[in-house]
């Protein structure tokens, strides 16, 4: 998403094409249930267009483009919504790669945990095998393990006491925090998951923590794959 819009079919491969072998994006939903990957509630930063995808069916969004208008020249992207099929198709293309499926916390407190955990998991069975279920909302991430057989991911608004609780009770098999949240100095709490970091995105920030944990999430994989201090490592 350094050079592409994000959440795009095109950011998606791009980053698979050079190497990825993980990828992670965000789920909402739209007015008519279908769920798409989009990572606002609000159309505008991403697409330059009013409105929210609330009150919006899936066709109403087909004439809207994703350009990120802020960040990229006028008409160099012109990039449909999403639906999360639609990433699943890509990725059955890409059968060695896993996905990181976000589903956002607006979306289910809009429209309930049962309703956007069970059209997720019907959407994403055919990648059961090479997909992590994440998400902010612990209750979602909590349906999930109840209700299926995929690895879960908790995403930690805090680093802090009461989220070290969550993360115990709920036991997934990720924990995923901003890592300028972590405590400088100390390791990030020890326990059966796996810890993945986001927002890195210089290689030096790479190596500061790649003996800590086990992922690194970044906007620009396709230039850090080619860092040859990486590449060493």
């Amino acid at each position: 998403m350094e050079t592409y819009p994000e959440n795009t079919l095109m950011g998606l491969e791009a980053a698979l094409q050079c190497g990825a072998a993980y990828v992670e994006f965000d789920v909402q939903s739209t007015a008519d249930g279908v769920l798409v990957v989009f990572h606002d509630v609000a159309l505008e930063r991403v697409t330059g267009a009013m409105g929210d995808l609330f009150d919006m069916s899936f066709d109403a969004l087909q004439s809207i483009r994703v350009s990120e208008p802020e960040r990229f020249k006028k008409n160099q992207f012109n990039e449909p919504i999403p639906a999360l099929t639609d990433v699943v198709d890509l990725l059955l293309r890409y059968p060695k790669a896993t996905a990181f499926v976000e589903i956002k916390y607006e979306s289910v407190y809009q429209f309930g945990i049962e309703t956007i955990c069970e059209q997720l998991l019907k959407d994403i069975k055919p990648i059961a095998q090479h997909a992590v279920v994440i998400s902010f909302h612990k209750e979602a991430i909590q349906y999930i393990k109840e209700n299926s057989a995929f690895k879960t991911g908790y995403v930690l608004e805090k680093y802090d006491a009461e989220h070290h609780e969550h993360a115990q009770a709920l036991n997934p098999d990720y924990l995923i925090v901003n890592y300028t949240k972590l405590i400088k100095g100390e390791l990030p709490w020890a326990g059966d998951w796996q810890w993945m970091l986001y927002d890195i995105t210089t290689p030096e920030c790479c190596l500061e923590y790649a003996n800590d944990v086990a992922f690194i999430e970044t906007r620009n994989i396709c230039q850090l794959l080619k860092h040859p201090l990486l590449i060493q490592q």
